[in-house]
């Protein structure tokens, strides 16, 4: 019938209507979409374009505000930092947008890992501010102007120095260094913060530009901890050091470590210095035999069994004072022998020969690569007819208190004369360096305190606290885990040391019985001959150890081996002769302290390598096997050296070093 057909016509006709609408609705969705994500595309490029370009930015107004504050433009620096602040906030709104990708797997990492970047940068920038804030209130304190202090930065008219600044000045200053410790100390351990959080980002996979700009940048917040670090303990130590509220004494050793000693070098030369508000009241010095020779031997305490045995010593003399590889102790050591000879000393003898009673407030240990150091930045400085430099100045003081002095018709009583001479004079020099570089005397003296050429102790419980928690006082003792310290004695070898090379190879393997077995070796070679000041070289080397270790057997000495408790360590040691020409390799072999064994039986094995005070840069060789796989190291070995047993590293021994190795 024909109304059927019409009938399923109408009944079909509006299902059609419907999928054409449904089919309509889905690619206008489909198109909106699109569209959504093409808006969602550019704009995540624009934000990329906008967080780069103003971390770049930022960046580039964090070096302006660095360069500023070194030439001690304080305003234009917290100026800079403002506007780096404004760059990284900028970058950071960018980042609205760019949080959104954070469910893509791989750039997740890298989203996190930017931002992290730029809220530690802006954390850092708001600790820097607080430093640059002290600077500019520390400069106004000088009462200098704004022109002023620009002439000063650079270079000009007026070059204002260290004397120039009045002794209420000074005190002004070292007040305010004083109180701003605590805030220092606060600010540095924001820094801290800001680089775990920063390398706790770096631990996911990141890579490629975010990659590369993570470590330059740790890098830059590491240096500004360290300065601010320095700064804290500085603001701390100064007051103290300069006389802050009442005079100082301290006594000075100049340590040859021509002629090295366990802690430092030889003493030839004495200070004694006097300050009060950061001014020097007084800086006497003096021959150190000028001490000891007027004084009653007998009354004096007995010489170390190695000086007796090796260099003909019997009573302890002042010139011997620093036996001891820890600072403090030969520093304790040296006011005790010091105040003892004094007290033998007849009271005429005492007056004739400038000598008197003093008690000291601490000690300063000086060695003539510090005064090297020095003398680069003062520039050649002419005394006594003679001109001193970076790198004659060893060699001519040597020559004239040993050889010289006696041609040119000095008394032998006055032959250190050309030593306080030259010591006044780089003193003089340096105060009237410009201000301006007052930085790189700062960055000097911070670099001697690493090497462990400049070195200070304190009879104040709270300043050596102090002094021992950032490394500048020589410390040595117990750590947790291994510890390592070699230390030579030069005993009647003249000024040889310059002349003997020293390579140190620290191992540890399992012997047949399956015992942890430690062999410490170190390879001298004498590449001097015959002369003035070069002869045989004769050490007595000490090895400090884990206490507990137990000698094993010793290679390349002259004699027995001797074994003591120590500094709460065990220490080993042997006389060793190398003839001009000759290398030798001294050894000690010894199974390992219990703690050590049970460091490595745990998975997480340390070593503190410690330097010796005055000693220069060795080379150190590590070659340790524990008979299971490492699996990671704070100090990392070369790629080839990966995946095996053993920790194996080439390092120089130009400070204390650390390492922690997973088992």
């Amino acid at each position: 019938m024909s109304h059927s057909i019409n009938f399923l016509h109408r009944a079909e006709e509006p299902e059609r209507h419907r999928a054409h609408a449904r089919r309509r609705v889905f690619r206008a969705v489909l198109l909106a979409l699109c569209a959504v994500g093409v808006l969602w595309v550019l704009s995540v490029l624009f934000a990329s374009g906008v967080v780069v370009s103003a971390a770049l930015d930022g960046k580039d107004s964090l070096e302006r505000a660095r360069a500023s504050a070194m030439g001690l433009d304080f305003d234009a620096a917290a100026s800079e930092l403002g506007e780096a602040d404004g760059h990284f906030a900028t970058a950071e709104g960018g980042f609205s947008i760019l949080r959104t990708m954070r469910f893509l797997p791989w750039v997740s990492s890298q989203v996190v890992a930017a931002d992290a970047m730029l809220v530690s940068g802006r954390d850092v920038i708001e600790a820097l501010r607080s430093v640059v804030s002290l600077g500019g209130e520390l400069v106004r304190l000088t009462g200098f102007s704004e022109g002023e202090i620009r002439a000063m930065a650079d270079g000009t008219s007026p070059a204002v120095t260290f004397d120039d600044l009045s002794s209420d000045t000074k005190r002004a200053v070292l007040q305010r260094l004083a109180s701003s410790s605590g805030d220092l100390q606060l600010l540095a351990a924001r820094i801290a913060v800001a680089r775990a959080e920063l390398s706790e980002a770096g631990e996911t996979s990141v890579g490629g530009p975010i990659a590369a700009a993570l470590a330059p940048f740790d890098k830059r917040l590491a240096d500004a901890q360290e300065t601010i670090r320095t700064l804290s303990v500085a603001a701390e130590l100064l007051p103290e050091f300069a006389g802050l509220g009442r005079e100082r004494t301290h006594l000075i050793l100049f340590m040859n470590n021509a002629e090295l000693r366990p802690g430092g070098g030889f003493i030839g030369t004495y200070g004694v210095l006097k300050t009060k508000d950061g001014d020097i009241t007084e800086l006497e010095t003096r021959d150190s035999y000028a001490l000891d020779n007027p004084a009653d031997a007998s009354a004096l305490e007995r010489a170390p069994a190695p000086l007796r045995a090796y260099n003909a010593a019997t009573a302890w003399f002042f010139r011997d004072a620093n036996w001891s590889p820890d600072f403090l102790a030969s520093a304790t050591t040296a006011m005790r022998l010091y105040d003892q000879e004094i007290a033998t000393i007849p009271m005429e003898t005492r007056a004739a020969a400038g000598l008197e009673a003093a008690d000291f407030d601490g000690v300063i240990g000086v060695t003539p690569t510090f005064l090297q150091a020095l003398l680069r930045l003062t520039g050649p400085l002419t005394v006594g007819g003679q001109t001193f430099d970076a790198d004659n100045v060893t060699d001519k003081l040597e020559y004239q208190v040993e050889v010289g002095y006696a041609g040119q018709g000095i008394p032998e009583a006055q032959r250190k004369d050309a030593v306080a001479d030259l010591v006044n004079a780089i003193k003089s020099r340096l105060f009237s360096l410009p201000l301006s570089e007052w930085g790189a005397v700062v960055q000097a003296t911070r670099d001697a305190f690493v090497g462990k050429q400049l070195v200070v102790a304190s009879t104040d419980a709270d300043t050596e606290k102090l002094i021992a928690a950032v490394g500048w006082g020589g410390i040595v003792g117990p750590r947790e885990g291994d510890t390592q310290m070699l230390v030579d004695a030069n005993l009647a070898s003249l000024k040889t040391d310059p002349k003997v090379s020293r390579a140190v190879t620290y191992e540890i393997f399992q012997n047949t019985s399956g015992q942890y077995v430690g062999r410490t070796s170190v390879r001298y070679a004498h590449t001097g001959s015959f002369d003035w000041k070069t002869t045989r070289y004769r050490t007595y080397a000490q090895l400090y150890v884990p206490a507990g270790s137990e000698l094993v057997r010793v290679t390349g000495a002259e004699g027995a081996a001797a074994a003591a408790e120590e500094l709460g360590l065990t220490a080993f040691g042997a006389f060793v002769v190398i003839e001009p020409g000759e290398s030798k390799v001294l050894s000690f072999e010894y199974a390992l302290a219990d703690s050590v064994v049970r460091q490595i039986e745990s998975g997480t094995y340390s070593l503190a390598f410690l330097k010796q005070v005055g000693a220069q840069d060795h080379e150190l060789t590590l070659d340790l096997d524990f008979g299971k796989n490492v699996t990671s190291a704070s100090v990392p070995e070369d790629a080839n050296e990966w995946g095996d047993d053993a920790y194996r590293l080439h390092a120089k021994l130009s400070q204390d070093l650390e390492y922690t190795v997973g088992l």
